[in-house]
């Protein structure tokens, strides 16, 4: 007995260790989870290991960076995983539990007796004893499905959520190049407004030193000059701040110099648009905050069916095996021991527990409720958001072709102008007002490419199929 105690001990201990060392997923339910916090559709998963830095960054590079580096992504993958866990242990409830137990005691004690016949004394107990119990529940009226099914079920949510953070998450990036791309063609378009009104005020100058203009020419193009040079430092700042938003959210430091490669070109892939019937439809059937609450909604319809299936009884089986040796005085009949062995099945019956399942099944119905006005929810702001997208992407992409023509009109028209002015027949007001029409249109050109390409990428978004082809 003594060595078989041991050999038990033994045997838990090792198991115990073991538990920490080792846990394998037997339910293979990491296979049911991304096997990196950043992937793409097209690209697959993204290794996030990334060299020095190049010379020029290109947007691609830019976004994959933020992604890998965002605690919103990790955050989500781990939720998943955390979800996929749960799912695990929904299956474990299927297989048997198995418990040992080992236990050693010691005492003293003392026996009275009434009768003189009967010797009365005291004297010493030790007790060991070792034993195994299983618990297998056989039949649950369906409780450990239900259960499962609601485990798979925030398991797809917790993936569909993870999907939409990274699309969330893309879109911020690519905006974040934008803005700086339009901040560094700000500024190249305010150089410019100052080199031209720096040639104004030279020749302000020259012609009122000739006394061919009057002061006040002088003094606005003065003004003019000056109004220039602010707005360019003002486009100087705008530029290093979007770069240093860029940097920290890449995880590097924000005086870091960064040079990026491209332009607000627009792209012609636009394929993607179609009637906006179909994109509103085909948004409900792909976008991945719809297939979550879809996944919440039958993960609580599950739930509701775990609740009511715990009304039932459930049948189990048990065995038990039990080895003690006890270790006494002779006043207490001597040394004993004891081998049990037993076998059976256990039917557990809820009969009343103060009305405690009903409340139950009440919440998880209203539970329901909630998930149905949450799908509605989600699907009405998928709808908006896909609509002032695709609005806006039809206003721009309409825009451009104008503010482009603006842009040369204005040009062509601060020329004549300019050349007006040298010869003596221009005025100054005149000089100024095409300078300034000149850079509007310029402004108004940058801010519409900055528009149409985040709409663009904004709608395809809302269409939950955003990936670096987008890009």
């Amino acid at each position: 007995m003594k060595r078989l105690s041991s050999v038990l001990t033994m045997a838990l201990l090792c198991c115990s260790r073991s538990a920490w060392a080792f846990e394998p997923d037997v339910f293979d339910t990491a296979r049911n989870v991304s096997r990196q916090a950043v992937y793409d559709d097209a690209r697959g998963e993204l290794p996030c290991s990334f060299g020095r830095l190049p010379e020029r960054l290109p947007l691609a590079q830019v976004v994959e960076r933020i992604l890998c580096h965002d605690p919103q992504t990790r955050l989500s993958w781990a939720n998943a995983k955390v979800q996929a866990a749960q799912v695990g242990l929904s299956q474990a409830a299927y297989l048997p539990r198995l418990d040992g137990r080992v236990s050693s005691s010691r005492g003293n004690g003392r026996v009275d007796y009434d009768e003189p016949a009967l010797r009365s004394g005291e004297g010493h107990r030790r007790r060991d004893s070792a034993s195994l119990e299983l618990s297998w529940v056989l039949v649950d009226f369906g409780r450990r499905g239900a259960a499962l099914r609601n485990a798979r079920q925030l398991l797809v949510a917790a993936n569909a959520t993870q999907d939409a953070m990274l699309q969330r998450t893309f879109v911020e990036a690519a905006q974040a190049y934008y803005d700086a791309l339009s901040a560094q063609r700000s500024l190249a378009a305010s150089v410019q407004i100052t080199e031209l009104a720096a040639r104004n005020l030279e020749a302000a100058d020259a012609k009122y030193k000739a006394g061919a203009a009057a002061l006040s020419d002088r003094l606005q193009a003065q003004t003019a000059f000056s109004q220039a040079n602010l707005r360019q430092i003002r486009d100087r700042g705008a530029l290093h701040n979007a770069l240093g938003v860029i940097a920290l959210r890449m995880g590097l430091s924000p005086q870091t110099t960064l040079q990026l490669a491209g332009d607000l070109t627009p792209l012609p892939d636009t394929q993607f648009l179609q009637a906006v019937d179909e994109l509103l439809t085909q948004a409900r059937q792909d976008h991945p905050a719809v297939l979550a609450a879809h996944a919440r909604l039958r993960a609580a319809q599950a739930a509701v069916d775990e609740r009511r299936a715990a009304n039932f009884p459930s049948l189990a089986l048990t065995a038990d095996l039990t080895y003690a040796r006890s270790q006494q005085s002779k006043i207490f009949n001597g040394d004993e021991r004891e081998r049990d062995r037993s076998i059976g099945l256990q039917l557990s019956i809820p009969i009343f527990e103060g009305f405690g399942r009903t409340y139950q099944i009440r919440q998880a119905q209203a539970r329901v409720d909630a998930g149905r006005a949450e799908l509605a929810e989600v699907e009405q702001e998928v709808a908006l958001d896909l609509w002032a997208s695709y609005q806006t992407l039809n206003v721009e992409t309409q825009s451009l072709q104008r503010t482009s023509e603006l842009v040369d009109q204005s040009r062509q028209s601060l020329e004549v102008v300019q050349g007006r002015y040298h010869s003596g027949v221009g005025s100054m007001i005149e000089l100024l007002n095409a300078l300034t029409a000149y850079s509007g249109a310029e402004q108004e050109h940058i801010q519409t490419l900055s528009r149409w390409q985040t709409s663009r990428l904004r709608l395809a978004a809302s269409l939950g199929r955003l990936g670096f082809w987008a890009l």
